[in-house]
């Protein structure tokens, strides 16, 4: 036998017999791989139309929920986070006490502004799509980790009216506070010259800068917010020790005399001018730091700022004015307007130089100013005369429609000023057109007039009511024009005012509030556009008109459809002691709704639609009564003489006020 033949037989199939296990190793594995990979797929996939597993929103999972699960959870956080309020324990000298402040202030029509809430669609948005980047392999590992590895998310999506958050908490609050008192001279008489300095003292003031975040924080962790507020003891900004030094120097400034104001108007060249007597300059005087940081007597810029809003501005303030022409329903110029510079006062530069004017007599005897020419801002108007004979403003691109009818005389009077400033607004090619913008200032001399709203024990008078009708109405012609909308928010209440007007479901509606919420659209076309209203007092309709030149676009909006109907639940009653005991002042109940319509404009060039879902939400309000109590009167279970033990306040806010 050959031993060498065989032994190297032996070897060849050894070694065969290995690269065939090895292969069978390869492939093994590979099919193992594809196997484990493509259940990662599958399994990456399934959560395409829902949230990753392991995923929370504060303490609440919603890992493997659809879109709509996860929406009703937010939105009934959001419910339930508004209906508690946001609570604040108050700790002052005097006392302790509770007091809860509701994100909704509601008007007694019926229009309502959010304080903060949680933007449901936006945050659904986010949640669905978070960690769901990347390829195919990466989507599946986020998949798979986020099974083994729970992970805690706060809500991002939160809007804040932060003005009318601190405006409330400080209503509520001013009583027990003390703002300190700097020292400051009191000027009996001028001839003789007699004063005294009145002393500082600290103060006691609650800090303000931090409540926001805490709310928000507790808001994005879907915690009802309780938040502690202390009184701090605040030092006066000047004490006597400053005004020691330059005490002597004090007449000086009024050695000077009077002070003359002067203005020249820019197109008649008339010269206007305002003596400035020597007494009113003493109700002016106050203990500054100059650039320097030296203390020196100056001008107060409130009071300063009060005497030319009061005495000067009427006479110096012009608006600009652009040109402009009005249309008729036959397409036709009708009138003309030529443009018109605008000039303001420029407050802040006006008094630098008053309070350098009388700050400088502190130092010299001779050569002291007592002129000082009013300095003024000048406002070019955006459309000037020459640019309005080839706008081609001709046809009527679309029309808007609301009923204000069973309205009060203020909110009538309201809506009537804000259609007068609308009429013939011309808007440039790209422009952005703001409803708040044109309408302001809401104040008595803008014309406007108050109507009452309730806020938390009382009823209140507010500028403006009524001025979401303009929003609402500017909205539906916006649409029926093609016009890009940049910024539109539905009402918390669903409000007859504001029903569509063909099926009379909500959903269609803008509110506008100064400065948020506000309605916006853009003027993207090619051609300045046309604003027209009317004010149909025979029907109580408004009609508002865009009148431009068609680039062939078409737009339009379907009628609201309503998906769900929300209870108001049982009427509430909060007693206060600001009305006459047994007096009721209340307001109506509101059904929440769950409604959308659908917006669709066809481009020029396409045949393809851009079709935009407005979503509204509106909440369930109960009827909300103020009743007025005897301040003196025993309460509930307490025998007259006996001292109560320390209870919660009723809530300082029930709900909120108005629309606009």
């Amino acid at each position: 036998m050959d031993f060498k033949k065989l032994l190297g037989s032996f070897h060849k199939t050894r070694i065969l017999f290995s690269w065939q296990r090895i292969w069978a190793i390869i492939v093994v594995a590979f099919v193992l791989f594809a196997v484990l990979f493509t259940g990662l797929v599958a399994y990456a996939a399934s959560f395409s139309e829902k949230v990753l597993p392991g995923i929370h929103v504060g303490s609440i999972p919603i890992g493997g929920l659809t879109r709509a699960e996860v929406q009703d959870i937010l939105q009934n956080m959001n419910d339930k986070l508004t209906q508690e309020g946001m609570r604040f324990q108050v700790m002052t000298p005097e006392e302790n006490f509770d007091f809860v402040l509701y994100p909704v202030i509601v008007s007694d029509s019926g229009d309502s502004i959010d304080l903060i809430k949680i933007e449901v669609e936006k945050e659904v948005d986010r949640l669905m799509v978070h960690r769901k980047g990347g390829d195919m392999f990466t989507r599946a590992f986020s998949a798979m980790r986020s099974r083994i590895t729970p992970e805690y998310l706060q809500v991002q999506n939160i809007y804040e009216n932060k003005g009318q958050i601190l405006a409330s908490l400080q209503n509520s609050l001013e009583k027990y506070e003390k703002p300190p008192i700097d020292a400051k001279p009191i000027i009996h008489s001028l001839v003789p010259f007699d004063y005294e300095i009145q002393k500082s003292q600290p103060g006691l003031v609650f800090h303000y800068n931090d409540i926001l975040g805490q709310v928000r924080s507790n808001w994005s962790q879907l915690q009802s917010a309780s938040i502690e507020l202390s009184v701090e003891s605040t030092e006066p900004r000047v004490k006597e020790s400053d005004i020691e030094p330059i005490e002597q120097k004090l007449q000086k400034i009024f050695d000077g005399g009077a002070l003359d104001l002067v203005y020249i108007d820019p197109q008649t060249e008339l010269q206007r001018k305002w003596n400035v007597s020597t007494q009113k300059i003493r109700s002016w005087i106050e203990v500054q730091k100059n650039a320097d940081g030296a203390f020196v007597f100056g001008v107060n810029r409130d009071a300063f700022e009060q005497y030319l809003k009061d005495a000067v501005e009427p006479f110096v303030t012009v608006e600009p004015r652009n040109a402009r022409f009005e249309v008729g329903e036959d397409g036709k110029v009708k009138a003309f307007e030529t443009s018109r510079p605008g000039v303001g006062v420029d407050v802040e530069k006006t008094w630098q130089l008053v309070n350098e004017v009388l700050s400088q007599r502190m130092w010299h005897d001779e050569g002291v100013a007592k002129v000082v020419t009013i300095a003024t801002i000048v406002k070019e108007p955006s459309i000037k005369t020459g640019e309005v004979n080839d706008l081609g403003i001709t046809e009527l691109l679309g029309v808007g429609v609301s009923d204000y009818s069973r309205s009060p005389a203020n909110r009538i009077h309201n809506i009537k000023n804000g259609v007068t400033k609308l009429s013939g607004i011309i808007l440039e090619p790209g422009q952005e057109f703001s409803a708040i913008e044109f309408t302001q200032p809401y104040t008595l001399e803008g014309g406007y007039l108050p109507e009452k709203v309730i806020k938390g024990d009382e009823i209140k008078a507010e500028i403006g009511g009524g001025l979401c009708q303009i929003g609402t109405t500017l909205f539906r012609m916006a649409m029926n024009s093609g016009m890009q909308i940049t910024e539109r928010r539905n009402h918390s209440l669903a409000v007859f005012h504001y029903n569509d007007p063909v099926n009379g479901l909500p959903g269609t509606d803008a509110t506008i509030y100064d400065p948020a919420p506000d309605f916006k659209f853009k003027n993207d076309t090619d051609h300045h556009v046309l604003i027209q209203t009317y004010m149909d007092t025979a029907t109580e309709e408004l009609r508002f008109e865009l009148w431009g030149t068609s680039d062939g676009r078409k737009g339009s909006y379907t009628h609201p459809v309503v998906h769900a109907w929300i209870p108001y639940g049982e009427p509430q009653i909060i007693e206060t002691e600001k009305l006459e005991p047994g007096q009721e002042e209340c307001q109506s109940p509101f059904r929440g709704a769950r409604a959308s319509f659908t917006y669709t404009r066809v481009m020029p060039g396409s045949e393809e639609p851009e079709e935009t879902v407005f979503e509204s939400y509106y909440r369930p309000l109960p009827q909300i009564c103020l009743k007025g109590i005897d301040p003196n009167a025993p309460k509930e279970g307490e025998e007259a003489g006996e001292t109560p033990e320390l209870v919660p306040d009723q809530p300082a806010e029930q709900v909120a006020t108005v629309e606009e």
